[in-house]
């Protein structure tokens, strides 16, 4: 019922690009990004560069439940408000919320959900990122650059020198594709490796698969909610090293600054990670 609502309420508007000179002078700005972790993390170290260069505005992101921790640790001065969709009292309140503060303008990036475009429709002026015209390939933090009219970078990593000894190594095998996660044959392969190089270490594995557990290593099961969320972030500040694909823990351990390996299947380094980052890359 409220996706027929929201597709309703959306499917005749259009929107327009906010000009730099109208975010200049706009004094609120709401972005609403409900997408997958890694492009959540993603459009948040991007709002962190907005938010450096128009400092004295107010801001709000909107975002779903188990998204409002990775908010609350990557911007922590933001507003935010966390928004269950399906819960019809939550949805009256944020339009309320929405209607009463008139917002300047409204931004949804790596958001193609109609949701994100319902609420981002409140603001004066807004541009609903499914409109946004991007280039086949281009790295995923210059797309929201160039969405909401940033500054572009060029593309460079530090290469990471991997330490003597780690104490603690987190493995985070699984990736929305598969094609891009970290097999079982490659995953014992790790394991094995790493433990012959550093005998004293703990290996943990983080999945939302149970396959990917081994006897021999910690186990943390990732779900899709808040708290999980948060758990995740606290383990993952505790790691030492860091071993993950192209998924969302490899954008949270960039955002993190944390010694990051990552394995890269298929994906090319240079269209998802972030520019300035340092880890070592290897396709193992």
């Amino acid at each position: 019922m409220i996706n027929y609502f929201i597709k309703h309420e959306t499917k005749n508007i259009i929107s327009l690009p906010p000009s730099i000179g109208d975010i200049k002078k706009s004094s609120r700005i709401l972005f609403a990004i409900f997408t997958r972790y890694g492009d959540t993390i993603i459009n948040l170290m991007v709002i962190r560069e907005f938010i450096e260069c128009y400092p004295e505005k107010e801001y709000l992101i909107l975002c779903p439940k188990q998204m409002r921790p990775y908010v609350n640790e990557f911007l922590p001065n933001i507003e935010c408000i966390s928004v269950n969709k399906r819960n019809i009292f939550e949805m009256f309140k944020v339009v309320r919320l929405l209607k009463k503060r008139a917002f300047n303008i409204g931004f949804n990036p790596w958001s193609n959900g109609l949701d994100s475009c319902y609420f981002i429709s409140y603001c004066n002026n807004f541009f609903f990122y499914k409109d946004f015209q991007k280039p086949d390939i281009i790295n995923h933090y210059q797309v929201v650059r160039r969405y909401l009219n940033l500054p572009e970078k060029s593309w460079l990593i530090n290469e990471l020198i991997l330490k003597d000894n780690y104490k603690k190594i987190l493995i985070c095998p699984q990736s929305s594709d598969f094609n891009r996660s970290i097999s079982t044959k490659q995953l014992d392969k790790l394991i094995m490796d790493f433990q012959k190089i550093y005998k004293q270490t703990e290996i943990t594995i983080a999945s939302m698969d149970k396959s990917h557990f081994r006897d021999d290593c910690r186990q943390f099961l990732f779900e899709k909610k808040g708290y999980s969320s948060q758990k995740f972030i606290d383990l993952i500040k505790k790691a030492e090293l860091v071993i993950c694909p192209d998924s969302g823990p490899l954008h949270i351990a960039i955002a993190l600054e944390k010694d990051l390996l990552a394995i890269m299947r298929e994906t090319l380094p240079e269209t998802v990670i972030n520019s300035g980052s340092c880890l070592k890359i290897n396709n193992y």
